[in-house]
């Protein structure tokens, strides 16, 4: 297959794209990574020059930001997960192997944070987390990096106030007192503030555990620091956010709580979760705008199995449309389905699709146009009917003309008159030339009208279809995203449409 260009403004410019994960619920159908995992490898093997494609790390790292996920609710489950991956760092530091216990306890500490944020979260959870700290500043302590410790210190005061109980009983001396030494740092120091807006608004602040007030508010009288912060409006929750406060100063903070309560961040990919597919179909695009814009592509394509159906919707960043889509297409319940992968890389790379592709100029569905939508078109077809059928219809009356003697010819003349005869022959002269002419304008008019019908539907069929060419540098690499700032996609006719050639 031959290179794929797009042709927008003075030039040419090349596509970023990057594919995540739909879900529908918070965890994503078991068929959903399998399937991802193939088109990404069709896709390289088919068009390696045709699209910049984002990597998934590179795509979770540009998203995630300082973002957290927070758990819908803190199950036993979930508990016992969170009290294992302590566990797992403590006793690592137990056995003096600092490094690895950093590791282990910033992972825990990261889960931790989010639990306690989560509905459902309770003071254990809350003694366990700020254990997690200690021992993390412990274990920076013991591998002779006291400014990491002292940061962590920071975090205990601003989430647990500055009579946080991390005393003698539980941990070691020197690090008890290093922490009543940035107690008393932290008390001398100007307190801070931090604005809160939201989208919506009317959402709960939720700082350092709290709830503090609503959006939109400047929450102050806050010691400096690093605070956790997420917004809660409804059943809506934004994600776990890290702000510095700072002495004297107000730090700004706001979050578009619909997005964030879509998203779904894992190491290696990012994901978009709603109930349904029909919540899903009337929130995606603006959502996957959203993440586009994050890791700055033009193209994001969204892909996920729900309810044993692929769905695939290809979403332009700049124009905030669907340019195409695959939906409802059957997959087997195991094994992968070549047919079903083939459909998403229609969606991407644009070839002829079939009747499950929605392709603009082909077929309707997601902002295309079908030829059988030109109003004019069925406007002009009917007067064509019409005006044919009224030429054809006249034209059998055109025969032989005959005049007869007598007005009713099935009967007897009495005394035939000639000039009566001369009468019906002037009738039917006029008669006949009034009707040929009638036929002849209406034949005409309906060929006009048929061939004018022709186009306008050609027209409508038309419209939203783009072809271009490409000229992709050699050696570009698939999984590299280029810096580039690219003009806005020229859609004002419609969903655009990238044919391969």
């Amino acid at each position: 297959m031959a290179p794929v260009a797009y042709a927008a403004g003075d030039g040419e410019v090349e596509r970023t794209m990057a594919v995540i994960e739909l879900r529908s619920g918070e965890v994503a159908d078991t068929q959903t990574g399998p399937y991802l995992d193939e088109v990404l490898k069709a896709f390289r093997q088919e068009a390696p020059g045709d699209v910049i494609l984002v990597d998934g790390k590179t795509t979770a790292d540009k998203v995630r930001k300082d973002r957290e996920q927070v758990p819908s609710a803190v199950t036993a489950e979930r508990r016992q997960q969170l009290g294992e991956a302590r566990k797992r760092g403590v006793d690592l530091l137990d056995n003096a192997d600092f490094q690895g216990a950093i590791k282990a306890l910033v992972t825990a500490e990261s889960r931790y944070r989010g639990a306690i944020a989560a509905p459902g979260a309770d003071e254990k959870l809350r003694k366990e987390y700020l254990d997690v700290l200690a021992q993390l500043a412990t274990a920076h302590v013991a591998a002779g990096d006291k400014p990491s410790a002292v940061e962590i210190f920071r975090t205990v005061i601003t989430t647990f106030g500055l009579k946080a109980p991390v005393t003698d009983d539980n941990y070691r001396p020197d690090v008890v007192e290093l922490f009543k030494a940035e107690v008393k740092k932290v008390e001398k120091m100007p307190k801070g503030s931090v604005e809160v807006t939201s989208n919506p608004v009317g959402a709960r602040i939720i700082l350092g555990g709290n709830d503090r007030a609503a959006t939109p508010a400047t929450v102050a009288d806050l010691i400096p620091g690093f605070y956790a912060i997420r917004l809660q409006s409804g059943e809506q929750s934004s994600m776990l956010h890290k702000v510095e406060v700072k002495g004297g100063a107000v730090a700004k903070f706001t979050a578009d709580i619909g997005f964030e309560s879509h998203l779904a961040l894992e190491e290696d990919h990012v994901g978009l979760m709603y109930p349904d597919l029909k919540a899903a179909e009337a929130r995606l695009v603006a959502d996957a705008v959203l993440v586009g814009k994050d890791i700055e592509v033009n193209l994001v394509c969204v892909v996920g199995v729900s309810g044993g159906k692929l769905n695939s919707y290809l979403v332009d960043v700049a124009s905030a449309r669907i340019v195409r889509s695959a939906t409802d297409v059957k997959v087997p319940k195991v094994g992968i389905s070549p047919r079903a992968v083939n459909r998403v890389l229609v969606t991407i790379l644009g070839e002829k699709a079939d009747k499950n592709v929605v392709e603009p100029g082909a077929g309707g569905g997601s902002g295309g146009s079908a030829w059988y939508k030109s109003t004019p078109g069925w406007i002009a077809a009917g007067g064509a009917v019409v005006a044919l059928g009224v030429g054809a219809g006249l034209s059998g009356y055109l025969g032989d003309m005959k005049a007869y003697y007598c007005d009713d010819p099935s009967k007897a003349c009495a005394s035939p008159s000639k000039t009566l005869y001369a009468s019906n022959v002037e009738d039917f002269k006029s008669s006949y030339a009034t009707k040929q002419l009638v036929s002849g304008v209406g034949l005409g008019a309906g060929v006009v009208l048929a061939g004018l019908a022709g186009y306008l539907f050609f027209r409508e069929g038309q419209k939203g279809e783009m072809t271009a060419q490409i000229l992709i540098p050699a050696g570009v690499l698939a999984e590299q995203a280029l810096p580039v700032v690219l003009p806005p996609l020229p859609l004002a006719s419609g969903p655009q449409r990238f044919v391969a050639h």
